[in-house]
């Protein structure tokens, strides 16, 4: 597995900022302390095996399944009624599928989409958006400049014409930005599989759609 900075990751989850495989990752280490490093292998050429069903699969939600976390599979976030009712994070919304998203609309009207993708049997990716507003000392180009945004401005992005770019203080890598698509393709250094954001940019707001994994809720051992 290689070297893995346990600091580093339970700085970025103190925050409540998980990125996508964090807890995958740190489970695997758990894991291969435990047992062998050949047990995270086997789950990978496992799930490499699985890659033609997974494109097979319509990027379509079914009504009655409910989801949570992959770090927290008991704990439900995301309940898709077969009634055209959802219940997402503790609220009641009327929800229709709206290509790659999900709509939610409230009992005031007020609409949400979030962008969603299916992948294996029993997983789910879900786009959740963060702002952040520009915080460099010069005027924001494009995506290039340092960012802050989240609670507390504790997030950020920064962003060079280098084609580097260092998330949130810790996480360096080399991105590839897509404006046509409005996709950024982060490659992360160390720790992380590459992974694709969708952003937006408004002047000196950026907006990020972030993927986080969901797998079928667990029931409670």
């Amino acid at each position: 597995m290689g070297y893995f900075d346990i600091q580093k990751v339970l700085a970025i989850m103190t925050r409540k900022t998980r990125k996508q495989n964090i807890l995958i990752i740190l489970t695997c280490v758990l894991l291969s302390a435990v047992l062998t490093l050949g047990g995270c292998t086997k789950e990978k050429n496992t799930a490499q095996g699985n890659t033609t069903s997974a494109e097979e699969n319509a990027n379509v939600v079914v009504g009655g399944q409910s989801w949570a976390y992959v770090h927290e599979p008991e704990t439900e976030i995301l309940k898709l009624g077969e009634n055209g009712k959802a219940v997402f994070k503790g609220k009641i919304y009327s929800y229709v599928q709206d290509g790659d998203f999900l709509k939610f609309t409230d009992d005031d009207g007020n609409e949400t989409k979030v962008r969603f993708t299916k992948g294996l049997a029993g997983k789910m990716n879900l786009y959740e958006r963060t702002e952040y507003h520009y915080a460099g000392i010069s005027k924001p180009d494009g995506i290039i400049g340092y960012w802050a945004g989240g609670e507390e401005d504790r997030l950020s992005y920064e962003f060079t014409t280098k084609g580097t770019y260092l998330e949130d203080g810790i996480f360096p890598g080399y991105y590839s930005e897509d404006p046509e698509n409005g996709t950024i393709k982060l490659m992360y250094n160390d720790h992380f599989e590459d992974t694709t954001i969708y952003y937006e940019v408004n002047g000196d707001k950026l907006i990020i759609d972030y993927p986080w994994p969901l797998v079928e809720t667990q029931p409670a051992k």
